[in-house]
């Protein structure tokens, strides 16, 4: 999805797509260009597809969620037991914060989420 920055902003960027549509994207102060493409392609529109001939209105089905719990366990899909472990504590966390600063924390947090994607 070709895209070009046209505006630049303390923690932003404002981009704009091919059909005319825009988007403000969060900057990182240390990011990379990989890491900012994956939130401009989080934004960008969406490309036009034809649904599966199976598919119906009015038509229903049934789905088990997914067990969530606050630590590690084998009701976890394998992506998050990877977030949980690299994340570390609450109070680990609380104190990165409190020395290396929130932008820094949520630098961090976003490339964790970019090293064990959720699909």
């Amino acid at each position: 999805m070709d895209y070009t920055i046209t505006k630049l902003t303390d923690g932003s960027a404002e981009v704009t797509f091919a059909d005319g549509s825009w988007a403000s994207i969060p900057l990182m102060t240390n990011d990379a260009k990989e890491a900012f493409e994956a939130r401009v392609l989080a934004y960008a529109p969406k490309v036009k597809v034809t649904n599966p001939a199976w598919i119906a209105v009015n038509q229903t089905g049934s789905v088990d969620p997914i067990p969530y719990n606050d630590g590690e366990g084998a009701d976890n899909p394998a992506w998050l037991n990877a977030r949980i472990a690299a994340y570390g504590s609450w109070a680990s966390q609380l104190e990165y914060i409190t020395e290396n600063g929130l932008a820094a924390w949520q630098e961090q947090v976003a490339k964790i989420k970019a090293d064990n994607p959720s699909s």
